[in-house]
């Protein structure tokens, strides 16, 4: 049996594309154009712009703001108040001709209050420390603190610290 979504009464949901069994929390605001998957936590006071990929089961936790340009695999979990970023050279009311992209891969987790810079990927299944500045490419599987985010250690598909890289 497939679930039905949830969209709280409150938020301001403008795009049709929404998988079955996601649910979006009060004060989330989500732009024409976003496409988010199946199985979805969305928590209160999130913004997600248009051009945003999220996939399946994917939980994004309160004060997260996605930018034009992140593409967010399955399985990945984004913890409260983490800061995305989307150019490269920003400056007010002047654009970009494209957004850099960044890339969450496959079951990584981004810890609270961390910041990742635009252009950037996370590799599957990688753990980003909380308050963590990640200013380059994270392999799979590592897990990064720090800033700037440095490797630590590895961790196996379901968080737990190994001895070695696998």
């Amino acid at each position: 049996m497939t679930q039905e979504r949830f969209i709280h009464p409150t938020a301001d949901v403008q795009t049709e594309e929404i998988g079955q069994g996601t649910v979006i929390w009060q004060f989330a605001v989500v732009l024409k154009g976003a496409r988010i998957g199946s199985g979805c936590n969305v928590n209160c006071h999130t913004f997600i712009e248009g051009d945003v990929v999220v996939g399946n089961n994917v939980t994004v936790k309160a004060g997260v703001y996605l930018w034009n340009g992140l593409r967010v695999e399955d399985d990945v979990f984004i913890g409260p108040n983490v800061t995305f970023t989307n150019d490269k050279y920003p400056r007010s009311k002047q654009y970009p001709a494209k957004f850099q992209t960044t890339l969450l891969e496959r079951g990584c987790s981004i810890g609270g209050g961390a910041t990742i810079l635009g252009g950037s990927t996370v590799g599957a299944y990688a753990v980003v420390g909380a308050g963590s500045v990640v200013t380059k490419d994270v392999p799979a599987y590592a897990l990064v603190k720090g800033c700037p985010a440095k490797i630590c250690g590895w961790v196996d598909e379901k968080g737990n610290k190994l001895t070695k890289q696998p």
